[in-house]
């Protein structure tokens, strides 16, 4: 701190002590002009000290203005001190003495000061040693405020310790003052943030609310789509299965049984076309499932050419298969989706190829410990396409143009298919094309391997597959001696065909119209088997098997299982939690109805229920 700011500020002092003389002293020593020869000494003793020739001059311009309170006894010191401080011109430096009958001595009057005022600068005069230091600083606590001055002393010593007490106290005040300014640019500050918080606070609740009307109307969507599946499904059981019974019909003459085969292929086909739109939608929502079961990579390629063969035929187009002799025996994956994958881009490449080949090549790209790459090729020699039409390929309902749909038909929705599984899988499908020279798309996808203790167990299950394929055809034949199923329905053509196809299979049916005629028939019935449908009048499927269950009746505990055209996994978790041992998509194909029959009634699966 520079002279001049610090003979600006005023140096307010406090003595206290019982001799008025001392009083006369300070007033003496620290008045401008002792001030003034205060330092005439003080540099005397500079010049004696290093041996300068040159004596020293009074310096003008250089006194300090020193403020005097006085006070005789510690208490009126106290309140002196006190009174400044409320009144806002604190001192800065007391001078203290240590005997000051009949009141408070020195050392006591000086903790009373250090714990009125944390900040004053404190000094002992003393000319008898009373207390130890260590005894001061028992009483005062370690402090760098207090010093002890011996009397008789100096004035020069005692003007220095007014000046450097007295800037020091300054120089601090200076620091709380900058220190409080700094607080307050802080806490207004911390106020802005605060008020910023809580605009984000409010832009939060503001998303929140958002995000629940998106979920909301996610949930609409999901109803709507649960709705319209049921409802294409249902009419779509009664097409299919129909014409399934006709197609198998040993007295239907052979010119209608090609009329008979075209509705069972279209409704198919439809049946595809709803499939892909709900997968579509499962992926957006979150709720596509993914297997993760040991098969066999060439075993699923047989089965692809083999669903295929008809259009092979129709389309007049060759399918060369191809795999690697390196492609390990099992990998682990969910062989459905993959299937698909392959099926929708056979089925791209068959539309698009006519009067050609179509190969399917399957590549191990790489095999690693634990883990195989694959490359699964889909080459075509069909019409090719434009790199802008490769850009915008794998988006839904896209085709190269409106003509493409007109000369070739579909919805532009497999190939995005593909590109979703893909993504789930962590797999990516590269094009190649050409105009007029076909294209290619290729599958890559990395693939676990299993470990050695399923390896046997997984190779006899994939191995069987065919079996299992060939025994399904012959389902309408299975007879299951008779046993008693309970099919509840409200759709009139659904009874109708659920009760021919168990009939089939020598079962004894009786039929239910709604959730609570299912109720009163299967408690007051023995029944091996309840086929419940879920959406119905009065009482829906959920809530009747859950009535069954909650009944008293001997036979709550008969298996359940669930008919419904809604292929959501929430539903599942549903019927689950109602009491549903199983579950059936519609629209009812002979054969799966055959898998849960024998998975069931048999004496085995009796008891499955209550071990579930």
């Amino acid at each position: 701190m520079s002279e001049q700011r610090s003979n600006a500020l005023p140096r307010r002092i406090i003595v206290i002590d019982d001799t008025e003389s001392i009083h006369s002293d300070f007033e003496k020593v620290l008045s401008p002009a002792s001030s003034s020869e205060s330092e005439l000494a003080l540099e005397e003793l500079d010049r004696l000290m290093f041996e300068e020739e040159t004596p020293a001059e009074p310096i003008s311009g250089t006194q300090f203005d020193f403020e005097i309170g006085h006070a005789y006894q510690g208490e009126e010191g106290l309140q002196r001190i006190l009174d400044a401080r409320e009144a806002g011109a604190p001192y800065s430096v007391a001078f203290v003495d240590m005997r000051m009958p009949p009141g408070w001595d020195g050392l006591k009057t000086v903790e009373e000061i250090s714990k009125a005022d944390p900040h004053i600068q404190l000094v002992i005069c003393s000319a008898y040693s009373d207390y130890s230091w260590r005894e001061i600083i028992e009483r005062v606590g370690h402090t760098d405020r207090l010093l002890i001055l011996k009397k008789p002393f100096d004035h020069a010593e005692v003007y220095q310790l007014a000046v450097a007490l007295s800037e020091k106290w300054h120089t601090e005040k200076q620091t709380r003052d900058l220190l409080a300014a700094l607080e307050q640019k802080v806490e207004r500050r911390t106020q802005q943030i605060s008020e910023a918080n809580q605009q984000l606070n409010a832009l939060n609740s503001e998303l929140q609310v958002a995000v629940a009307e998106a979920r909301a109307a996610e949930r609409a969507k999901g109803r709507f789509l649960a709705t319209m599946s049921h409802e294409i499904r249902t009419t779509l059981n009664g097409i299919i299965g129909a014409s399934h019974m006709l197609n198998h019909s040993s007295t239907l003459p052979e010119s209608d049984l090609e009329f008979a085969n075209i509705i069972q292929k279209s409704g198919d086909a439809l049946m595809i076309i709803i499939n892909d739109i709900l997968d579509y939608s499962k992926y957006e929502s979150g709720q596509l499932e993914l297997e993760k079961i040991p098969f066999s990579l060439k075993e699923l390629a047989k089965e692809c050419t083999s669903l295929m063969d008809t259009a092979l035929t129709r389309m007049n187009i060759k399918l060369e298969l191809q795999h690697d002799d390196k492609l390990p025996e099992l990998v682990v994956g969910d062989p459905a989706r993959i299937r698909q994958v392959i099926l929708n881009l056979l089925n791209n490449a068959f539309k698009f190829g006519r009067d050609g080949t179509v190969s399917l090549a399957i590549k191990a790209d790489a095999i690693k410990d634990t883990s195989v790459a694959l490359r699964i090729e889909i080459r075509d020699q069909g019409i090719g396409m434009s790199p802008e039409t490769i850009e915008r390929l794998f988006s839904a309902f896209m085709q190269a143009d409106s003509s493409t749909t007109r000369e070739y038909g579909g919805t532009g929705l497999g190939l995005a298919i593909c590109k979703l599984l893909a993504d789930a899988m962590s797999a990516r499908i590269d094009v190649t094309s050409e105009l007029g020279e076909g294209s290619c798309f290729a599958f890559l996808l990395e693939l676990p391997l299993p470990e050695d203790d399923v390896q046997g167990v997984a190779i006899e299950k994939s191995q069987t597959l065919t079996e299992e394929a060939a025994s399904v055809r012959k389902a309408v034949q299975k007879d299951f001696g008779e046993k008693r199923v309970l099919l509840v329905d409200d759709n009139a053509i659904n009874r109708k065909l659920g009760k021919r196809f168990l009939q089939q299979m020598k079962v004894h049916v009786t039929l239910a119209t709604n959730g609570r005629e299912a109720f009163e028939t299967a408690t007051s019935n023995d029944f091996d088997l309840v086929l419940m449908d879920l959406q119905m009048p009065e009482l829906d499927g959920m809530e009747a098997t859950q009535k069954i269950r909650q009944s008293t009746a001997p036979r709550s505990e008969v298996p359940i299982v669930a008919l419904t055209a809604n292929a959501f996994s929430d539903v599942r978790e549903q019927c689950k939690n109602a009491g549903m041992d199983d579950f059936l998509t519609k629209p009812l194909r002979v054969n799966e109805l055959a898998e849960t029959l024998e998975r069931w009634i048999s004496g085995a699966a009796k008891s499955s229920h209550s071990s579930n």
